[in-house]
C-alpha cells in the first residue's frame, strides 16, 4: 500500500511504504498508541505540525505502522483543524478518499477529545432516539410495526448502508448524527448456526459495543433459551441457572453474552440482555418444524417427530408480539441487567403435530424416530421479566398456533 492522497498535499501510508519518495514530508505518529490513553498535547502537536506543512505547501503524509487508524484519525483531525468544518464531515472525507471502512475508534475518539468535540450524549431521562440493527429481518420488521407512532424516532440503516461486520465507524457517525439514546442489536450473519456465524456474530457485536462505550449509549442485546441447550430433561430456567450451551448456536449466544459481561464489568457498558425461548408467528419460516409438520399434513403425508432417550423434546414457544412487547417494556423502563423471556410453558413436537393435524383435519399418520442421545426442554421463568417490566405473555401457543396456521393457508 502506498500514499492515500486525501487532498493534494494531504495523504496516509504505512511508514515503512514511503521510505524511498523524497518530494513529502512525513509526519510520523507511531509513538501514539493505537488504543485509547494518547495525552491531547500529544494529538495536537502531530495535527498542527501536519497543518503546519501544507500551510507551507508542503506534500504532507501522515504515517503509522499500517497507515490505517492512528494516522487516519490525525488526518481526520488535520482536515478539520485547517477547513474549519466539523469533525463528522472531515472524517467521512477522510473515509472516502482512503477508502478505509474502518478506523478504530479509541484513537478517532482521542483526537475528538484533544479537539473539544463532545463524544458523549448527556444522559437522558428517557429514551427518544432508537437505532435498530437488523431491522429487515423478522424481529426487526415486527419491532418497527410495534413502535410506529410511538413516542420514539426510530433509525434503522440497512446492511448496504452499514455493514456492521465491516468496522464501527459509520455505525459511531450515524449515532452522533442522530442523537441515539438506545440500540438494539438484532442484526445477525444470514446463516447464524454455523461455526462461521460464530466468529461474524462476535465481531458485529463488539462493533456495536465500540460505540455504545464510545457514546455511553444504552444496548438491548437478544440472546436466546439456546444457552441453556446444554441439559437433559425438563428445565425451568431463570437468570441464576448457568449457562450450559451446545452447539455453535448457544455457544454463539453464550460467548456473546461473556463479552457484554466483561464490558459492564470493566468498562461500565449499560445494557439488557433478553433471553428469549424459540419465537414463532408470521412473517418467518421458523421453527421449520412447525412449517414441515404444516405441509405434511396438508398433503395428507407423514409426519414424522423424535424421541429421545429421555422422552418426546418440549419447546417454550414465544410469540412474536410477546417477543415485542418486551423489547418495548424494556425501552420505556430503561432496563440494565438480565431477563429470561418466555411463556413458562412446554409443548412437545408430538403434541404440536397432532394439533396441526388435527386443525387442518388430515388424515396424516404420525410416526416418532428415536433419537440415541438425550434432549434439554427447557421453559423459560419469567418471573423477573414480570416483576422489574411488569410484562408477561398474552398469547399462549394454542392460540398462537392456529392464528399462524390460519395465515399460512392463506398465503
Amino acid at each position: 500500500m502506498k500514499i492515500r492522497w486525501i487532498t493534494p498535499l494531504l495523504g496516509t501510508a504505512a511508514f515503512n511504504a514511503v521510505q524511498n519518495i523524497t518530494d513529502i514530508t512525513v509526519v510520523d505518529v507511531r509513538d501514539l498508541v493505537d488504543k485509547a490513553g494518547n495525552d491531547n498535547s500529544a494529538i495536537l502537536h502531530k495535527i498542527h505540525q501536519g497543518v503546519d506543512l501544507i500551510k507551507q505547501g508542503k506534500r504532507t503524509v501522515i504515517c503509522c505502522d499500517y497507515g490505517m487508524s492512528r494516522s487516519n484519525a490525525i488526518a481526520v483531525g488535520i482536515i478539520t483543524n485547517l477547513e474549519k468544518i466539523p469533525f463528522n464531515q472531515a472524517l467521512r472525507q477522510v473515509q472516502e478518499a482512503t477508502g478505509e471502512a474502518e478506523i478504530k475508534l479509541d484513537p478517532l475518539n482521542a483526537v475528538r477529545q484533544a479537539l473539544g468535540v463532545n463524544i458523549k450524549k448527556e444522559k437522558c431521562s428517557q429514551y427518544r432516539n432508537i437505532l435498530i440493527t437488523g431491522g429487515r429481518g423478522f424481529i426487526g420488521t415486527a419491532l418497527q410495526g410495534a413502535l410506529i407512532n410511538s413516542e420514539f424516532r426510530l433509525i434503522s440503516p440497512t446492511r448496504e448502508q452499514i455493514d456492521i461486520f465491516a468496522g464501527s465507524t459509520k455505525l459511531d457517525l450515524l449515532a452522533s448524527e442522530e442523537n441515539i439514546d438506545c440500540i438494539v442489536h438484532l442484526a445477525n450473519p444470514r446463516v447464524y448456526t454455523s461455526n462461521v456465524a460464530m466468529g461474524q456474530t462476535l465481531t458485529m457485536l463488539r462493533n456495536v459495543i465500540d460505540v455504545c462505550l464510545a457514546k455511553d449509549i444504552p444496548l438491548i442485546y437478544p440472546s436466546s433459551w439456546e444457552i441453556y441447550s446444554g441439559y437433559a430433561g425438563t428445565i425451568h430456567a431463570d437468570e441464576s441457572t448457568p449457562a450450559l450451551p451446545r452447539g455453535p448456536y448457544g455457544e454463539t449466544k453464550y460467548l456473546a453474552e461473556i463479552l457484554i459481561d466483561h464490558c459492564r464489568r470493566t468498562r461500565g457498558l449499560r445494557c439488557a440482555i433478553l433471553r428469549s425461548s424459540p419465537v414463532y408467528g408470521s412473517m418467518s419460516d421458523k421453527p421449520k418444524f412447525i412449517f414441515n409438520f404444516f405441509k405434511k399434513a396438508s398433503q395428507g403425508q407423514k409426519i414424522v417427530t423424535h424421541h429421545y432417550i429421555n422422552g418426546n423434546p418440549k419447546l417454550d414457544l414465544l410469540h412474536i408480539d410477546d417477543l415485542i412487547s418486551s423489547i418495548v417494556a424494556t425501552l420505556k423502563s430503561r432496563f440494565i441487567g438480565n431477563l429470561n423471556i418466555g411463556t413458562g410453558q412446554l409443548s412437545s413436537t408430538l403434541k404440536i403435530a397432532e394439533m396441526i393435524r388435527d386443525e387442518l383435519g388430515s388424515s396424516s399418520m404420525i410416526q416418532q424416530i428415536e433419537v440415541n442421545t438425550e434432549v434439554a426442554s427447557i421453559a423459560m421463568n419469567y418471573g423477573r421479566a414480570n416483576h422489574v417490566l411488569d410484562w408477561e405473555p398474552v398469547i399462549f401457543f394454542e392460540q398462537g398456533l392456529k392464528s399462524l396456521l390460519h395465515q399460512i393457508s392463506t398465503n
